[in-house]
C-alpha cells in the first residue's frame, strides 16, 4: 500500500494518520472501522468476484463498500501492516448451533503491539458479531466491550473459542495462515447449496447508539435499546435502505430471496 491508498484507507474509516502502532491506536483504528465499514454479503448475489487484500482494500475504500470476513480482515492486516502493526492471519470456524462449522470458514487476525507492554491481540472487524474494541488473547476472563462481555475459552485441541454474552460465536486456531488457506472457502461460500450467504441477503452496521440490520427485506434498527423493526417489499425502498444505513450506493438489486420476517430476522447476527 503507497502513501495515497494509506490516507484514503484512514479517511474511509473516519480516522487520522496515527504517529505510533501502540495498543491505544490499535483500539481507536479496529473501532472505526467497526462503525465505517458494514459486513456484507451483496457480492454473492450480485455475482462479482470476492476480493481480498489489496483488491479488498480498493472496493472498500474506492468503493465505498462493505464485505465479508475475507475482505474486511484481509483489507485491515494490510492497513496495520503498513502502520507498523505485526499481524498475522487466523483461521476458524463459526459456530452455527453447538458446534462449529466445516471447513474452516472465517478469518480474523492476531495483532502484536509493544506498548505500553508486549500484547497479542484477538482484532476482528469482518464478523457480524464481532468486538469494537480488540481482545487480549491471554485473558480467560470475561473482557468488556460496548458489544458485549466476550470471553475466550481455551478448547482441547489448542484452539480459542469466542463467546459474546455466553454464546459461541467462533472458534480459533492459533497457528499463523497465509491468505490462500482462504481461496477454497470462498469457493465454497459461492458454490455450495448450503452456503449461507448465497441465498439470502446480509448487510451489518454497528453504530455508537446500537447497530443496522438488513436481513433479507426485514430492516431491523437497535437504537439506544429501542428495536424498530421494518419490513421493505419495493425495490426503491431497498436502495433507499443501503445507502442511508449502509452507505452502498447500488443502481440496480440482485434477486433478494422472499422470506419471511421471523425468518429472515434470524440471520441478522451476520455471521460469516
Amino acid at each position: 500500500m503507497d502513501t495515497e491508498l494509506i490516507d484514503a484507507y484512514l479517511r474511509r474509516i473516519d480516522a487520522e494518520r496515527p504517529e505510533r502502532a501502540d495498543a491505544n491506536v490499535l483500539r481507536y483504528l479496529q473501532e472505526r472501522h467497526v462503525l465505517a465499514v458494514p459486513f456484507e454479503n451483496l457480492f454473492f448475489l450480485l455475482g462479482e468476484p470476492i476480493p481480498y487484500s489489496l483488491d479488498a482494500v480498493r472496493k472498500i475504500v474506492y468503493g465505498r463498500r462493505g464485505g465479508g470476513c475475507f475482505e474486511l480482515n484481509s483489507a485491515f492486516a494490510m492497513l496495520l501492516r503498513a502502520l507498523g502493526f505485526e499481524v498475522t492471519l487466523l483461521a476458524g470456524c463459526i459456530y452455527r448451533g453447538e458446534k462449529p462449522d466445516s471447513p474452516i470458514g472465517h478469518l480474523a487476525l492476531r495483532v502484536e503491539t509493544n506498548e505500553p507492554e508486549r500484547r497479542s491481540w484477538l482484532v476482528d472487524v469482518g464478523q457480524g458479531s464481532h468486538s469494537r474494541w480488540p481482545l487480549r488473547l491471554d485473558l480467560r476472563t470475561p473482557q468488556q466491550d460496548p458489544h458485549g462481555a466476550y470471553l475466550l475459552k481455551p478448547t482441547r485441541e489448542g484452539d480459542i473459542d469466542v463467546f459474546r454474552d455466553g454464546s459461541p460465536l467462533y472458534r480459533m486456531e492459533l497457528k499463523p495462515r497465509e491468505i490462500e488457506f482462504g481461496l477454497p472457502i470462498i469457493w465454497w461460500y459461492q458454490t455450495a447449496p448450503d452456503s449461507p450467504f448465497a441465498n439470502r441477503l446480509m448487510c451489518v452496521q454497528p453504530r455508537v447508539d446500537g447497530r443496522v440490520t438488513l436481513a433479507n427485506r426485514v430492516l431491523t434498527r437497535e437504537i439506544d435499546g429501542e428495536r424498530i423493526r421494518e419490513r421493505i417489499v419495493t425495490e426503491e425502498g431497498l436502495l433507499t435502505a443501503l445507502s442511508t444505513w449502509f452507505g452502498i450506493h447500488l443502481d440496480k438489486l440482485p434477486d433478494i430471496p422472499n422470506r419471511s420476517p421471523v425468518a429472515a430476522a434470524v440471520v441478522g447476527e451476520g455471521r460469516s
